[in-house]
């Protein structure tokens, strides 16, 4: 997301492995590189490597503990059709034998 993050309060989530993801591997590419969120709630459409190295308030000049200590403390609402789309998430994919074997 653009000067935001993914959520890490659902299933397997782990902010720490968000932060070594992105610093480890998106913020070492070009600043130049252009990024573009896979979801938009503000109007914005693209991004750059170095904006968001600069301008994230999640992520710019934070420390992996920092980072951390912000993701657990947004105390986020459950969205309200989470089930349903966990649900319909994990079976993206399966073959129909997957599918029966439940």
């Amino acid at each position: 997301m653009i000067n935001g993050c993914g959520r890490t309060d659902f299933q397997d989530g782990d902010a720490g492995t968000l932060y070594d993801t992105i610093t480890e591997r998106l913020f070492r590419m070009p600043g130049e590189t252009l990024v573009y969120p896979g979801h938009d709630y503000h109007g914005y459409w693209v991004s750059s490597i170095q904006q968001e190295r600069s301008i994230n308030p999640r992520l710019a000049d934070k420390t992996r503990e920092q980072f951390i200590a912000i993701m657990h403390e947004l105390k986020l609402a459950k969205p309200r059709l989470i089930d349903q789309a966990v649900r319909a998430n994990r079976l993206c994919g399966l073959s129909q034998a997957e599918l029966r074997q439940g």
